[in-house]
């Protein structure tokens, strides 16, 4: 036989094609005639379809309110498994199901009055009448109770409009039943029913044991359809308020207001069903999956993306907004653009750079490592040393070799998420690091535009990591004036401003509805004019369901392909009349799922299992995860054919194959599809074969995120809050600190409710120490306290002084000195007696931190004192443990002792904690510390032998540049220029370009905190040398950048430098207001002008 779909030669027998998947006729087992996929009776002789021929007839159940067992079903329901779309009852999955009670009304009653038998036969004809109204409506007769009825609209198969068609039923039910009790002799009270309908989650599949087991919903979805049903008057029909919602649009209503039931928590909003609208409002939008159709009805968004680019690549750098909902049409658009401008002569040597964020979370850096990987032609199975080749081979390109291509490789290793494999940063602070890393894809990105206009696409930016949209945002603040235009896509949201710019032109394009016009144009473009002209009412019925979304137009008119509603003929298409109603989907949920229900069972497995995995996934991947691995490749072949897949070209090698869903929220509708414990199960068997494939200690971020998200979502919960915790220390090194607390957060909610273990504590005191600074202080206060509260119960003093010092901090920052300062007493006292050096220290130093910035110069020495102090009381054992925290905390402790003493005015002092404090760091290996003394010495030498100061900052140059740290180069150089123009003669010579050079890092890295350094510096030595002119522009931009931040050590310089430049100019009022803003500025902060002046930029 031929299969009814696609024509493909098949065994007799097959239900579905083994090449479309399609549903295959089945013969009558009474008479033998071919009945259509979705007959439930043979329309030759009217038996049950796939029931057997000569069914025994079974005795009638009697009169109670006890559950039928299947045995003893009445012999007109079918079989079970006859339903259509219906998978075996193992085969249990999670959906949103409408959910019908119907009751007769006095029924106790009425069989006290009728005759056993008349009581019978009047049973059957009511389930009879009863069940030809919910088939009627696509509803499935879960089971009888007695005289009640329950009723399933959504289970075992989706439509799109379940809790309409169950309403409808529901009146046509109470409509049946008083014509047979019109019709049928009794006691001659007329036959009622109260009918009870709610819509929610619930989990389908077989429930019972043995024989007795049967296909059902469990949930409260359905103890609250039955409450419903015993709260409605006779001959009433009574909704849940999702029910009410859902049909709103088609249906009249009376309000109940809350009821609250006995036994259930809350209450339930209820609402009385009136009738059906004489004309009913428009339905909601629908979604859908793209059918190959030309684009329609974005003629003028498109011309204005071509317009972007032609500015751009004229020279005036485009930001380009897409916005718009899932299906509207984005991706889309965004592929016409890219393929009018590979087509169009004037754009020929465009670069087109393309990335698609993931709805799992992007790593650190992920999106923008998307774009890099484009460049590099990078491959989705490509491993670490594939990825550092083809990197190297891009710099290349780009005319990056030697030293320059060396020092930008290691930040594009964490771009990449290959973390620093040579160890070649690992002395350069998070923060410098991050500013560093995007200093290198500016680079990259203008060698590119050096040679050609460069395109870059990114889209759902929605899901991309935080550091990469700060990149992107750099990136266009400081390329304005070249040959660039970004283009993003974006779902509608609140905060999806985060690249604009005002320094770009930017053009945000919010991508409307398709009027009817361009929708019946869609339409004819996909099945031609001819079924357009033809098409009537149906053609009126996808464009209002659709609401203008094109890819939901597309998904109705796949599903009404699937169910044979519309069919081709040669080269025409035509419509089935009479099949309309059923098979048109009205919701995406409900949509989708219809599509996934008629696959057949094993692919439908399959799919799933691959939803799991993500809307991306690796062939080989899936088939270490799949238990059946041997139909993985027709499996896959099928989804491909049914469009639930599909291949993505040149991403995959000759062994492996690279797949992604169609849609995103198609994938996303599978998954939820599954019940819990089968979503546990897979995830693990994903952690399970990534662990295999990444080994013990995975290096790239990437792996760290993707194997974080799946054990996270298994048994194995806590390995994957381990992950998770690994993956936000790693974007905190690179002070990614948004995206650390992702992770972080991540790893907390994936170890739930269970006790206050060691690994839950230590990230929710992660989760504290980054909420405090980004001004989420009182999520830091609450996870602060419960980490505490953990820590002493469990009798821990140090970890409790430990989180009491954090505490104190975070209540000192916001002005809360008096609570702050009992919370160090009581962590003081925890650690007295204690063997803790080490956090003894790190509370003192915090102390002087505190005296320091209340002005209490002496106080802020003695506590860096007794700091220092505690480290030296370290034993041998101590040292070997953490020798590396007692330097840097010796380190803390020399500076703030150094700064305090130079605001004391003795500064030849501070220079020897200084310069103790370079020894010990260098000999500790600690150069990023060594660099951070070297800095203050060049200060402090400044004032006391320039010479010395010169040769010091010189000699921190030489560090700086050894490790790597443009931060610190940035300060050392500024620093030279300053000691080099004081009674100095290298001032033209060497301080000049020393003070340029600084201005240009600072520039480049975004510095702003230091950017006013240097140009301070330049400003006063123009001053000095008779340039006015230049010296007022300087001063200006560091006022506008200091201004940024309000730090007095930055503002003081400036508005003394403009005040002395304006009385050099005799502008006597502008000197004079200046003057008075700076000493305004000492007093609000109680510094000394002298000491400003003296030593303005300590570090």
């Amino acid at each position: 036989m031929d299969c009814s779909g696609c024509g493909f030669e098949i065994e007799g027998g097959y239900a579905f094609c083994p090449r479309c998947g399609r549903r295959q006729p089945v013969p009558c087992a009474s008479c033998g005639y071919t009945c259509a996929p979705d007959f439930e009776f043979c329309p030759k002789c009217g038996a049950s379809v796939g029931a057997p021929a000569k069914a025994v007839e079974r005795p009638a159940p009697a009169p109670s309110r006890t559950i039928v067992p299947p045995s003893r079903t009445p012999s007109l329901l079918p079989n079970i498994e006859s339903e259509e779309g219906l998978h075996p009852v193992s085969d249990a999955d999670r959906r949103t199901v409408t959910v019908l009670f119907a009751d007769l009304c006095g029924f106790t009653t009425l069989s006290e009055q009728l005759d056993p038998e008349v009581m019978q036969a009047l049973q059957n004809k009511l389930f009879k009448e009863l069940t030809a109204a919910v088939r009627n409506f696509g509803g499935f007769v879960d089971k009888f109770i007695g005289d009640a009825l329950l009723a399933l609209f959504g289970a075992p198969v989706a439509h799109e409009d379940d809790p309409e068609r169950a309403l409808r039923a529901a009146l046509d039910m109470i409509a049946r039943t008083a014509r047979l009790g019109e019709s049928t002799p009794h006691s001659g009270s007329p036959l009622l029913l109260h009918i009870g309908i709610n819509t929610g989650p619930v989990v389908t599949g077989g429930l019972g044991i043995g024989t007795a087991r049967s296909y059902s919903v469990t949930g409260d979805t359905v103890n609250t359809a039955q409450r419903l049903q015993s709260l409605a008057a006779p001959g009433e029909v009574l909704v849940g308020e999702l029910t009410h919602r859902l049909t709103r649009h088609a249906f009249s209503y009376e309000s109940l207001g809350d009821v609250v039931f006995r036994g259930k928590a809350g209450s339930v909003l209820v609402h009385r069903l009136d009738a059906p609208l004489a004309v009913p409002r428009a339905a909601r939008g629908l979604e859908a999956l793209g059918l190959s159709a030309p684009l329609i009805g974005r003629g003028a968004e498109l011309n204005r993306m071509m317009a972007s680019l032609d500015q751009a690549c004229g020279g005036s750098a485009q930001l380009v907004r897409l916005v718009g909902e899932a299906g509207i049409g984005k991706s889309r658009l965004v592929k016409e653009f890219v393929a009018r401008v590979g087509d169009e002569e004037r754009f020929r040597n465009v670069a087109v750079r393309q990335a698609t964020c993931s709805p799992l979370g992007e790593q650190s850096f992920g999106a923008l490592g998307a774009v890099v990987r484009s460049a590099a032609g990078m491959m989705q199975n490509d491993n670490g040393d594939e990825m550092r080749g083809k990197l190297a081979g891009l710099l290349a390109d780009l005319g990056l070799q030697g030293e320059e291509a060396k020092r930008l490789m290691p930040l594009l290793y964490h771009v990449l998420g290959l973390g620093d494999p040579d160890a070649t940063l690992q002395h350069v602070e998070p923060e410098q690091l991050r500013r560093q890393i995007l200093y290198a894809v500016r680079t990259i990105i203008e060698r590119r535009l050096a040679l050609s206009p460069l395109l870059i696409v990114v889209e759902d930016l929605h899901w991309a990591d935080a550091v990469s949209l700060e990149a992107l945002r750099f990136v266009m603040d400081r390329l304005e004036r070249t040959r660039l235009m970004l283009l993003v896509t974006h779902r509608p949201a609140p905060d999806n401003d985060q690249l604009d710019s005002s320094r770009v032109s930017h053009t945000a394009l919010r991508l409307p509805p398709l009027n009817n016009d361009d929708g019946r144009s869609l339409l004819a473009a996909l099945f031609g004019e001819s079924w357009v002209s033809s098409a009537g009412g149906l053609l009126d019925q996808i464009l209002e369901r659709a609401g203008g979304n094109p890819l939901f137009v597309e998904e109705i008119v796949r599903g009404l392909i699937d169910r044979g509603v519309l069919m081709r003929e040669g080269q025409r298409w035509r419509t089935v009349a009479g099949e309309v109603a059923t098979g048109i989907p009205a919701t995406i949920q409900a949509m989708l799922l219809a599509r996934v229900d008629r696959l057949p069972q094993e692919v439908r497995r399959l799919a799933q299992e691959a939803a799991v995995i993500g809307p991306r996934f690796d062939a080989t991947l899936l088939k270490t995860v799949t238990a059946d691995p041997g139909r993985l490749e027709a499996g896959c072949e099928l989804l491909c054919d049914a469009e639930i897949i599909e291949e993505v070209a040149g991403s995959g090698s000759v062994s492996s194959q690279i797949y992604r869903f169609t849609q995103t929220l198609l994938q996303d509708v599978i998954y939820q599809n599954l019940l819990l414990q089968r979503r546990t199960e897979i995830h693990g068997r994903i952690g399970a074969a990534l662990e295999q494939l990444c080994g013990d200690e995975p290096e790239r971020l990437e792996d760290l995120t993707v194997l974080g998200h799946h054990f996270a979502q298994s048994a194995e919960r806590e390995k994957g809050a381990h992950y998770l915790q690994a993956a936000g220390d790693r974007a905190r090194m690179i002070y990614a600190n948004d995206d650390a607390l992702r992770f972080y957060e991540r790893a907390l909610a994936a170890l739930g409710a269970i006790g206050q273990t060691p690994l839950k504590l230590a990230i929710a005191e992660r989760i504290a120490d980054l909420s405090g600074p980004a001004g989420r202080r009182e999520i830091a206060h609450h996870h602060y306290e419960t980490v505490l509260q953990a820590y002493r119960e469990s009798a821990n003093r140090v970890a409790s002084a430990r989180v009491l010092r954090k505490i104190g901090r975070l209540l000192w920052d916001v002005g809360k000195r008096d609570k702050a300062e009992p919370r160090y007493a009581e962590a003081a006292a925890l650690l007295d007696g204690a063997d803790a050096p080490i956090e003894q220290a790190h509370l003192w130093q915090e102390r002087g931190r505190q005296a320091f910035r209340s002005g209490d110069h002496a106080l802020a020495a003695k506590w860096a004192d007794a700091a220092l102090d505690c480290v030296g009381t370290l034993t041998t054992e101590h040292v070997s443990e953490v020798r590396c925290d007692a330097t840097l905390v010796t380190a803390e402790a020399l500076n703030t002792k150094a700064v305090a003493l130079a605001r004391l005015g003795r500064n030849r002092e501070a220079v020897r904690q200084v310069e103790r404090s370079i020894e010990l760091a260098e000999a500790a290996g600690l150069l990023g510390a060594a660099c951070r003394g070297y800095t203050n010495l060049g200060v402090l030498y400044t004032t006391i032998d320039p010479a010395k100061a010169m040769e010091v900052c010189r000699r921190g140059l030489e560090v700086a540049r050894r490790i790597g740290d443009l931060g610190f180069q940035a300060r050392l150089l500024a620093n030279l220029a300053v000691a080099c123009c004081t009674f100095t003669d290298r001032c033209p010579t060497e301080g000049v370009p020393a003070a340029e050079k600084a201005i240009e890092i600072d520039r480049a890295l975004d510095q702003r905190e230091h950017l006013p350094v240097p140009l301070i510096v330049l400003g006063q030595i123009h001053q000095c040398n008779g340039r006015p002119d230049l010296a007022v522009g300087l001063f200006h931009e560091a006022l506008d950048v200091a201004r940024e931040t309000g730090e007095p050590q930055l503002l003081f310089p400036c508005y003394d430098g403009l005040a002395t430049l304006n009385l050099d100019l005799d502008n006597l009022a502008e000197a004079e207001r200046y003057f008075s803003l700076a000493q305004g500025i000492c007093a609000q902060h109680g510094l000394d002008p002298e000491a400003l002046v003296v030593l303005p930029f300590l570090d």
